[in-house]
């Protein structure tokens, strides 16, 4: 598609689906590192990638997975999303950067509720185009490390929900104005599944109403998850970046995940800093 087809169907859909991303070669080395990682607890640590989960009905995460080789660090300005990414998100008040990143295992059983909309009224949900400039509070990439259809506990969105001012009735039932946990979002009307061949991926703004369906197939659902923001906009869980990762990316990567440097008085360190 061209720039002008793009930006028209993100506008108007709120997602774009990319086919065959990701490369034979990089999905085995993904699903390698997967392979020989034991099954751990959240809490847990592999090196200075976390393992976490939401809730616990929607899987295991590694988060801050960016530290877990090059494999990952390649897919931080991939050239299939990251033109379009930047166009959207940055302009001259804002810089790019990693709000989180993370690898989703989910296994029968677990999903994901309905949340976000249109209606809410944070920075995240923002999605704006006016005057010729974007204005976008946060982009996820949605990665399938596997085939991802009926069954297999897919992604549903409400295309156009992110330009809803009304809050969905299936949110609205629950304990607060942004998400419900209690059952998976494809119970609720409007939302549409969204299946993947491994390599291909979700873009979608997180204003886009959605969630998963619930996985009622065998195995795991295998996901890798890279959400993009306004510097401006906090990284979700704080991870400080490893020497070693730091060393290791290009300037403009390294930008990304670290848009504004630590600035602190000679012999200060980010230990002695911490509250």
């Amino acid at each position: 598609m061209t720039e002008q087809e793009r930006d028209y169907l993100f506008d108007l859909q709120g997602y774009l689906v990319l086919k065959s991303v990701l490369s034979p070669e990089r999905l085995r080395a993904i699903n390698s590192w997967v392979d020989e990682q034991p099954r751990r607890k959240p809490g847990e640590w592999i090196g200075n990638v976390h393992v976490h989960s939401y809730q616990g009905n929607d899987g295991t995460n590694y988060q801050n997975i960016i530290e877990g080789g090059t494999i990952f660090e390649d897919l931080l300005d991939h050239p299939a999303w990251y033109s379009d990414v930047q166009r959207w998100i940055g302009n001259q008040f804002a810089r790019l950067s990693i709000n989180e990143c993370f690898l989703n295992l989910r296994g029968p059983g677990g999903f994901i509720g309905i949340h976000s909309g249109g209606h809410y009224p944070a920075f995240p949900c923002v999605t704006r185009h006016h005057s010729g400039n974007w204005m976008v509070g946060q982009i996820n990439i949605l990665m399938a490390l596997n085939d991802i259809g009926p069954g297999d506990g897919p992604t549903v969105l409400i295309p156009g929900s992110h330009k809803c001012a009304v809050i969905h009735p299936f949110i609205a039932a629950g304990p607060n104005q942004v998400y419900r946990d209690t059952e998976p979002a494809s119970a609720a009307m409007g939302m549409q599944e969204m299946y993947l061949k491994a390599g291909d991926a979700l873009l979608f703004t997180d204003a886009v109403t959605h969630g998963s369906a619930a996985r009622t197939n065998p195995g795991d659902r295998r996901i890798l998850i890279y959400r993009y923001s306004p510097h401006y906009i906090a990284t979700r869980f704080n991870y400080v970046p490893s020497e070693e990762l730091l060393e290791r990316l290009t300037p403009e990567r390294r930008a990304l995940i670290q848009p504004v440097a630590p600035r602190m008085a000679p012999g200060r360190t980010a230990a002695t800093a911490a509250v």
